[in-house]
């Protein structure tokens, strides 16, 4: 059984951050209640490619959860919701600010039934501000807390970030909040409200840029700086065969180790002198694309040189680390067959993570959770 076998959340949140963090609370053990409005649900329910009438993106993300439907514009499903907070430890949302107060579902309506509350609001722009109504998605958090500008080449076209950065790191500071106001909870009886900000969680993603700049007043933009490839000893380099891989030897023994690999103990001593840099690139890119990436990887197992190849998803998911430490799991159906899911990140020792169950239908479990109420 799971380390939060005895912990209750409600889900009032849709789409991806709210939904992670909960179903990493779910995957350990907790009893996560997906609270969906009727006829539509989650809106991840439309998205595709679908397994049977499944859409996948849910499934990954609100699996180990049940679902009741409740519509909390309605009095009677209002003062339903308000009824099953009185059992659960947590409430997660994530509506614009205002709109739960409206609806008589906000962290202060439900604290006067249940005071040890732990209530997470995750929101694009927090409760104070100008933008607090403002809406938009991860790309506009990440643009306008100077994310954005860091990836590309240098003097071109800032780069379409490759991850949802602002959604996932939310979700894992939401869940380190969460779990932080519940050990307080429980020692003092005392519940409390947690806003989480993307747009905060972007500005806070970057610490290396934020003390270079409070230290000397130095902004870090793409190229200019060693994480976005100013320096030769971190950086991206073509293979033979037109694949890519990645240079990461910021240590100057893991450099050692790359120029001894590349055959060329001579470029050792030249990375302490920055005037050269632009030519030492010139030289490893040379030496690199002499070479296809299967016969770099080959050469290079063992070496400890930070010398990565650039792997599209599906190879990732095919290396034998990713088998070895069971990242992808198989699951068997008895409705939908045979279909694989995200293994854990966190392995415990003695309360593992398991799968409990698929994701879902929308108010599926409506009946079961309802009867449990009259039944308090």
């Amino acid at each position: 059984m799971g380390p939060l076998t005895d912990v209750r959340v409600l889900d009032l949140s849709r789409l991806l951050p709210g939904p992670f963090c909960t179903r990493i609370f779910a995957d350990m053990g907790a009893d996560v209640i997906k609270i969906e409005e009727p006829i539509k649900g989650d809106y991840a329910r439309d998205f595709v490619p679908r397994r049977g009438d499944f859409a996948c993106w849910f499934m990954e993300v609100n699996r180990n959860k049940k679902s009741v439907a409740l519509d909390l514009k309605q009095e009677r499903d209002r003062e339903i919701f308000l009824e099953l907070a009185k059992t659960a430890d947590i409430v997660v949302e994530s509506f614009r600010p205002g709109v739960l107060k409206k609806l008589g579902v906000d962290f202060e309506t439900v604290r006067q039934r249940n005071p040890k509350i732990v209530y997470c609001s995750i929101t694009g722009y927090g409760k104070q501000g100008p933008l607090v109504k403002q809406a938009d998605h991860d790309i506009g958090y990440q643009s306008l807390a100077g994310l954005v500008s860091l990836s590309g080449e240098g003097n071109g076209k800032p780069a379409i970030p490759g991850i949802l950065a602002a959604d996932m790191q939310a979700s894992a500071m939401a869940g380190m909040s969460i779990l932080a106001a519940l050990h307080h909870a429980e020692k003092t009886g005392e519940g409390q409200e947690i806003s989480i900000s993307l747009f905060d969680t972007c500005l806070a993603l970057v610490p290396g840029v934020s003390a270079t700049y409070f230290g000397n007043g130095f902004v870090n933009i793409r190229g200019n700086n060693w994480l976005s490839g100013a320096n030769p000893n971190y950086n991206i380099y073509k293979t033979e065969d037109g694949r890519y891989v990645s240079v990461g030897c910021l240590e100057e023994k893991f450099w050692i180790n790359l120029c001894n690999l590349l055959e060329r103990p001579d470029l050792i001593p030249v990375i302490r002198n920055e005037e050269k840099y632009p030519w030492l690139k010139r030289e490893l890119a040379s030496v690199i694309a002499s070479k296809t990436l299967k016969e770099w990887m080959k050469l290079a197992k063992g070496s400890d040189a930070c010398f990565a190849p650039v792997l599209n998803f599906d190879e990732a998911l095919e290396t034998e680390q990713a088998l070895a430490d069971e990242m992808v799991l198989e699951i068997e159906d008895a409705e939908l067959g045979s279909y694989k899911t995200m293994g854990f990140v966190p392995k415990f020792s003695v309360t593992p993570c398991a799968f409990y169950r698929r994701a879902p239908r929308l108010g599926e479990h409506t009946e079961e959770i309802l009867q449990e109420i009259k039944d308090k």
